[in-house]
């Protein structure tokens, strides 16, 4: 397995097969946040409403604070989940990064964007790949 894929146990209320795509998201974040929390990072905020969109994710990873997009999927008939993060999504990430910039100051050294791309299943335990400083 490579190093950045983990794996951990999911908590949903009901099938993956049954559930919605928001029901998706949401429990993909759910895994995302419990997974970086775990990995010794402070989640400060999760889907951050601003006026051109949401993030995900907000987070301190040490000194580097921390833009996270996270994309969940069952299966890979339209592609893998980070497939979904093209130059379009990452212009429109920086975009609401600045913005959050613009209300939020904590404290931090450097800025990253990151994504959690995760495969859940009722068959197997989610898997977890992170995609580090995909912005840069």
């Amino acid at each position: 397995m490579d190093p950045t894929t983990t794996q951990t146990p999911h908590r949903a209320d009901a099938p993956v097969r049954q559930m919605t795509r928001p029901q998706i998201g949401r429990l993909g974040e759910d895994i995302a946040a419990a997974h970086l929390a775990a990995s010794g990072w402070q989640v400060l905020e999760r889907n951050v409403r601003i006026a051109r969109g949401e993030i995900d994710i907000v987070a301190l990873d040490g000194p580097t604070l921390v833009f996270v997009e996270v994309k969940t999927r069952r299966t890979t008939l339209s592609g893998v989940p980070q497939a979904a993060v093209d130059d379009r999504k990452l212009r429109r990430l920086r975009l609401l990064a600045s913005a959050y910039l613009m209300d939020h100051c904590p404290p931090h050294r450097d800025l990253r964007i990151d994504v959690l791309a995760i495969m859940v299943s009722d068959d197997a335990e989610p898997e977890i790949e992170h995609l580090r400083a995909v912005g840069a």
